[in-house]
């Protein structure tokens, strides 16, 4: 949901920078592992988080929750970190080093999982690549727009359109697979 008064948006700032300060050290490290280990490198992505974030159009539709501001905060450094990798190709993160990064953004969502569907739904999503799960984490579960998923993951907007198009069409694609059919 977004924030509509400035009192609300001073709060999620104020949120957000004590996020930012407690975790940096967290950060640092997630930025770190798609690095390569290159420690000065992770900094500078942890701070093209920040000021990804900070970015006219984005900060507007901040959720005061800390830890929906945690999981985005992470997911932002995670992309800055793959945008400087991608402009010093020879570091590489092998597939597998992903499967020993924490979750994310683990929060109330789930402690109710439960149901067949939900598990459904989670086993697809993890078997998009990282970048679509990346697009559609950010749209739906943060309510960005594609401007706002274009800033904050450094790519144009026209490939935020295309990754959510083709992550949704895989993602129904899995889903039918295990049983799951879209209602009429």
């Amino acid at each position: 949901m977004g924030l509509s008064g400035g009192k609300d948006r001073q709060s999620a700032e104020e949120t957000l920078a004590r996020v930012y300060h407690a975790r940096y050290a967290r950060l640092c490290a997630v930025a770190a592992a798609v690095l390569g280990g290159d420690k000065a490198l992770a900094q500078d992505a942890v701070q093209e988080a920040w000021l990804r974030l900070h970015a006219p159009g984005v900060g507007e539709r901040l959720d005061p929750d800390p830890d929906r501001l945690a999981g985005l905060l992470l997911v932002t450094v995670r992309n800055a970190a793959r945008n400087l990798r991608r402009g010093r190709r020879e570091l590489t993160l092998p597939e597998e080093g992903w499967a020993v990064l924490p979750d994310p953004a683990p929060g109330p969502a789930e402690q109710t999982e439960r149901t067949e569907a939900v598990a459904a739904l989670r086993r697809g999503l993890r078997a998009l690549t990282a970048a679509d799960h990346d697009v559609l984490l950010l749209q739906y579960a943060y309510g960005c727009s594609a401007a706002q998923i274009a800033v904050l993951l450094g790519i144009r907007e026209g490939a935020v359109r295309q990754r959510a198009h083709r992550a949704r069409k895989r993602l129904r694609q899995l889903l039918e697979q295990e049983g799951y059919h879209e209602r009429p």
